[in-house]
């Protein structure tokens, strides 16, 4: 719903700012009361509402932006491929994240909140400069805005068939409407025809 209406690039950088601020709030909490979390319990359940409002940052943008974005991006020529690869390696990282989350939470407690705060900053700045919004954009412009020459001629092309075959005409007259009038009448008669025999 939101994907259509506010737009992917939006929504991307809107959540990676939101799960950048629970990361980091986490990372000040963990840094400053995990030495005492009795004394602490307080910061420790403000820690865990963070956690669940990064997941929720998570779920409106980042995790259906990136699954949206994959499956729009690539040419019709591709697409499988570049889809199935691009879902792979999401996975692939996926996997690799929740392996060496719990070491580095051993190894360096409050920087692992600050080293995937720093991703946020990165893949904030990647969305920002490079990722242009596909919003409402047909697959023409889809290749336009990602700097593919050959859909140019793709939409030149196509209009001029369209223009030969007389489709171009047809829209503008309005005879459209028209023409599908005739057709649903013809067949309601045909209809009829059968169903009086």
């Amino acid at each position: 719903m939101l994907l259509d209406k506010v737009g992917r690039k939006p929504l991307a950088l809107a959540s990676n700012a939101g799960m950048f601020v629970c990361q980091l709030v986490v990372g000040i909490i963990v840094a400053t009361c995990s030495h005492d979390w009795d004394k602490h319990a307080v910061a420790g359940w403000v820690a865990v509402v963070f956690v669940w409002l990064y997941i929720a940052n998570f779920a409106y943008g980042i995790g259906p932006v990136s699954w949206t974005l994959i499956a729009e991006i690539f040419p019709l020529s591709i697409r499988s491929k570049g889809t199935s690869i691009s879902a792979s390696a999401n996975w692939m990282n996926n996997f690799v994240i929740a392996f060496i989350t719990p070491p580095m939470l051993d190894s360096i407690g409050f920087g692992t909140y600050l080293f995937f705060a720093a991703w946020l900053v990165l893949a904030f700045a990647f969305y920002w400069f490079f990722v242009p919004e596909t919003r409402g954009k047909t697959l023409e412009e889809m290749d336009a805005a990602f700097g593919s020459h050959s859909s140019q001629e793709d939409v030149q092309e196509l209009a001029r068939i369209q223009a030969e075959i007389g489709l171009t005409a047809l829209l503008l007259s309005g005879g459209v409407d028209e023409k599908f009038r005739e057709e649903e009448k013809e067949s309601t008669m045909h209809v009829e025809e059968r169903t009086a025999y």
